[in-house]
């Protein structure tokens, strides 16, 4: 009984050609066809990877940036903070300058009456004699003025060696602390809670180095209501 597409060995033997040949030949015929399809199995499974790998990065580096009212919170915050810092060194500088200029009236001391010629808001204008016989006038007015009147004369310490540094006398720098501890009160208490709430609004870190491409942006904070 044969069966339809298949050559019965006796046939192939008849033929007239070796067994070993015809073997050797077969299995050279299927030889190539399965090392080129094993050849292509690692390729395509490459590429896939590397496809792979090129989607996963292309998604990190297309990651939106923060959005532009975040951005513009921040900023708000960073200003505040500026403003916050700068009239911080001010009031310490004040402070450092009123101590300084109190070492210098008592190395030198000097008195004298003086009287109020002129009041600002930043300055109290005097005008005074002092040991030379010279009338001083000092540019900056004369330190701790308060509840002076113009018109009004009263004793003035001065420095010897330089007349303009002025001051009501029996005050000190200690006067001038009272106006700094409340002016910097006053600002923290209004400052603080702002700084906060910009940054709360932001969601951004207030001082950062700028990220390079695949760093994920922090999701905004819960806002209050």
């Amino acid at each position: 009984m044969r069966v339809p597409g298949v050559t019965p060995a006796t046939s192939v033997l008849a033929a007239g050609e070796p067994t070993g040949n015809r073997l050797g030949e077969v299995t050279a015929n299927v030889a190539p066809d399965a090392a080129a399809s094993e050849s292509a199995v690692p390729g395509e499974q490459s590429a896939g990877v590397d496809n792979q790998s090129d989607d996963q990065s292309a998604g990190v580096d297309e990651q939106p940036g923060p959005s532009r009212r975040r951005r513009a919170w921040r900023w708000a915050a960073r200003v505040l903070a500026l403003i916050t810092l700068i009239i911080t060194v001010m009031l310490i500088a004040l402070a450092i300058g009123m101590r300084a200029n109190d070492a210098a009236i008592d190395e030198h001391l000097g008195t004298a009456t003086a009287t109020v010629l002129s009041l600002t808001p930043l300055s109290t204008g005097i005008e005074f004699v002092d040991a030379t016989g010279t009338t001083i006038r000092p540019e900056g007015g004369v330190l701790y003025p308060g509840l002076l009147s113009i018109g009004q004369q009263f004793v003035v310490e001065y420095s010897t060696q330089n007349p303009q540094i002025a001051r009501v006398a029996g005050r000190t720098a200690s006067v001038g602390n009272v106006p700094i501890g409340i002016c910097a009160s006053v600002t923290y208490l209004i400052a603080v809670p702002l700084i906060w709430w910009c940054h709360r609004r932001s969601g951004l870190p207030l001082v950062g180095l700028p990220r390079g491409p695949g760093h994920a942006v922090p999701p905004p904070g819960p806002r209050g209501t």
